[in-house]
């Protein structure tokens, strides 16, 4: 079976974390774990810029910076990455 692998674009972002409950969307998410768990990470200490204190009065600017701070994740180097690239330059 061919797994369905997103993009981390605003859209597919949000259309994970915020979409209905269905089939598709938990194949989606199957199919996706690191996205999955970056949302999950991001979720814990998000703090929605329009000060809606839960999901349902997320605004469109919330989402927005919800997905931009799940792709600041994703795309953060871990400290052994970090590690590896400074002993790199070293080298060079």
């Amino acid at each position: 079976m061919a797994h369905h692998r997103l993009k981390a674009t605003l859209t597919n972002i949000n259309s994970l974390w915020f979409g209905a409950d269905t089939p598709i969307r938990q194949y989606k998410i199957k199919s996706n774990p690191e996205l999955w768990e970056a949302c999950q990470r991001v979720s814990r200490v998000f703090k929605a810029p329009s000060g809606a204190s839960t999901i349902d009065y997320y605004t469109k600017s919330d989402k927005s910076a919800f997905a931009r701070a799940v792709q600041q994740k994703l795309y953060q180097p871990t400290a052994s990455q970090q590690a590896y690239y400074c002993r790199q330059l070293e080298f060079a």
